[in-house]
């Protein structure tokens, strides 16, 4: 349900609200200019800002702009121009990774599809 690019981002933001040691950013493996784009555009939506360019890693050297606690999918979504992925059930490994806030996205899943598919070509 969630892109690739939204889960690296929100592993990406929890590594850093922890302290900037890479522990949920080891399950998206992701190319350093890949990590660089994307921390790019996390701060140019100012969920994150640079605090020290002489940090041990790049993300050590980044903090979040607001309390973790305030950051909600929708601004990850906004920020990346990114989606919810609708066309297929939520998968296990989702509810596994996500707990409560997978109960919540795979409710949206399922209503979404629901409301998908009475939509018939006729109508449009």
């Amino acid at each position: 349900m969630l892109t690739q690019l939204t889960q690296t981002a929100i592993a990406v933001l929890y590594d850093i609200y922890t302290g900037g040691y890479p522990y949920r950013t080891t399950q998206y493996p992701v190319a350093p200019h890949c990590l660089t784009e994307l921390l790019t555009r996390l701060e140019t939506g100012g969920l994150i800002r640079r605090k020290d360019a002489s940090a041990d890693n790049l993300l050590s050297s980044y903090e979040l702009a607001r309390p973790y606690s305030s950051i909600s999918l929708l601004d990850v979504l906004e920020v990346l121009d990114e989606h919810l992925n609708c066309n297929h059930p939520t998968r296990e490994e989702m509810y596994a990774q996500y707990r409560l806030a997978a109960n919540r996205l795979g409710i949206i899943n399922h209503m979404t599809r629901l409301y998908l598919s009475e939509i018939k070509l006729f109508d449009l």
